[in-house]
């Protein structure tokens, strides 16, 4: 006999993706943030806490955002681009979240946080192999709308699920080490950057707009967020790629002294920084082995070093 789980939003009962089965996923009709689990939970009671809690917390003098239905203090600036400004953010609730808003300043912000999320959209739901892993390495849109609040009226809004454990871009870890990093820490700054670049050039679309405040470093975990994708396209030809993949090497080369940086490792920078022919024909994956052959006759067998992104000089 065939057994078939159905799985429904608690708040408002609207059907939840197939991929709420194995992690956290937002409800596309009322928002609400889900994550399955093995207690039962009566839709009533759920809902009263919910009010509750919220009831609780609106009473609060700090700056608030409304945003579908829900109430967001907003935490601390994270930066301002040419259209937005960016805030850092918590849900207030039973089930506090901290996310990312973006707030349009005019009719061009509007525009293009439109299309940031139509890209981030599109990203999320690729089916191609990897995409499992990937995607929870791409910004994670929760949703595009009007928010309300701030003293200033109601502005377009694009919410993001916050990346937990990032220190800054990398263009604050330049600011911070004027006097160039290790070069083994740009080995596997490099490294993950080519790696989200090969799935999503395999998967048909290219970036357009790295730049160094454009790559979010996790310093414990050596990890890199690529963001800003309101510019991404599908177009997978030769320039488009190789673009993507000079921009790469010209962000990570920003942040290592020449002297100090060991020939190998340098050789292939200055390659990938200013040919675009040869980025073309090695693509990510081949810049990748060779970035680790380079490592390799540079430092030996691979091993963890402690980056500290703002070290006391």
């Amino acid at each position: 006999m065939l057994s078939l789980l159905a799985l429904s939003c608690p708040q408002c009962s609207a059907p939840l993706p197939r991929a709420a089965r194995w992690r956290t996923v937002n409800c596309g009709y009322c928002g609400a943030t889900i994550t399955r689990g093995t207690e039962t939970v009566e839709r009533e009671s759920f809902r009263a806490a919910w009010r509750r809690a919220n009831a609780a917390q609106l009473s609060d003098t700090g700056r608030l955002l409304q945003w579908r239905g829900a109430h967001y203090r907003v935490l601390a600036p994270l930066g301002h681009g040419e259209h937005s400004e960016v805030l850092l953010a918590e849900r207030l609730g039973a089930v506090p979240e901290r996310v990312t808003i973006k707030l349009a300043r005019d009719a061009a912000g509007d525009a293009v946080l439109a299309r940031e999320a139509a890209v981030l959209q599109a990203l999320q739901a690729l089916s191609v192999p990897g995409a499992a892993y990937f995607t929870r390495r791409l910004p994670q849109p929760l949703g595009l709308g009007v928010a309300q609040g701030l003293g200033d009226g109601e502005r377009q809004a694009l919410v993001l699920r916050h990346p937990t454990g990032f220190w800054g871009s990398l263009q604050e870890v330049q600011q911070a080490n004027p006097q160039g990093i290790d070069a083994r820490h740009a080995v596997w700054l490099w490294r993950r950057m080519l790696e989200v670049l090969a799935f999503v050039h395999g998967a048909g679309w290219t970036h357009r707009a790295l730049a160094p405040a454009h790559a979010l470093v996790h310093p414990r975990d050596h990890g890199v967020l690529l963001i800003g994708w309101s510019q991404a396209r599908q177009d997978v030809s030769g320039g488009a790629i190789g673009r993507d993949l000079m921009a790469s090497a010209r962000s990570v080369r920003a942040l290592l002294s020449d002297s100090a940086t060991s020939a190998p490792l340098a050789a292939l920078l200055r390659e990938c920084s200013d040919d675009a022919v040869a980025c073309e024909r090695l693509g990510a994956q081949g810049i990748e082995q060779a970035l680790s052959v380079a490592s390799r006759e540079a430092f030996g067998p691979p091993r963890f070093v402690h980056f500290d992104p703002a070290p006391v000089r």
